[in-house]
């Protein structure tokens, strides 16, 4: 087979997917503001895209924005109804087209859950590591404020203190002794003022 007959092979195949998952889609009557309207006219030449394309592809992006933001128990309820509501929706379009079964194509919200879980978790693991480093930093600074700032100037005043004290003269322990030794030799010697003199 030649290159060019395998891609028209996976052109068909691709077809096929296509008319698969358009099967399971099931019809919204949507009204929109003019506004939004010609918003969705000029994306959709923008990139030449087909305007019901990128409708169910801004809706479906929007579900999901507004599925996370649900409370965790409510959404781990709403997740299992709105999968068995779609089980169910594509049972029903399978039967109406004669086919046996029919896959579910989008989202499984029950698996969304989980996945809205962890991101959460990480966000949350995220902050906490943030709010840890800020701590740490505050810290940091702190402690840096409350040492003194060592800088020549007070070098030099702490070396010129310790100077004049050494050469202030400590009082002697030995004084008080002195002072009675010579009180002991003053009464030994004889007084000038003796009678016998």
């Amino acid at each position: 087979m030649s290159k060019a007959q395998s891609l028209i092979e996976q052109f068909y195949q691709e077809e096929q997917e296509r008319i698969a998952q358009e099967s399971t889609f099931t019809p919204v009557d949507v009204s929109v503001s003019s506004a939004d309207m010609a918003m969705i006219n000029t994306i959709s030449k923008r990139f030449n895209k087909d305007k019901n394309q990128l409708v169910r592809e801004a809706l479906s992006q929007a579900i999901l924005d507004m599925f996370s933001a649900l409370e965790p128990v409510e959404r781990k309820m709403l997740a299992k109804d709105a999968d068995e509501l779609a089980n169910s929706i594509a049972a029903e379009i399978a039967e109406e087209q004669g086919l046996d079964a029919l896959e579910v194509t989008g989202t499984n919200w029950v698996a969304q859950d989980k996945q809205c879980i962890k991101d959460e978790r990480k966000a949350e693991k995220e902050q906490q590591k943030q709010q840890e480093m800020l701590a740490q930093q505050i810290l940091a600074e702190q402690q840096a404020k409350a040492e003194p700032e060592e800088s020549p100037e007070a070098d030099a005043l702490t070396a010129d203190t310790q100077t004049d004290e050494s050469d202030v003269e400590a009082p002697s322990q030995d004084a008080p002794f002195a002072e009675q030794a010579n009180a002991e030799n003053e009464e030994d010697a004889p007084s000038n003022n003796s009678i016998f003199a």
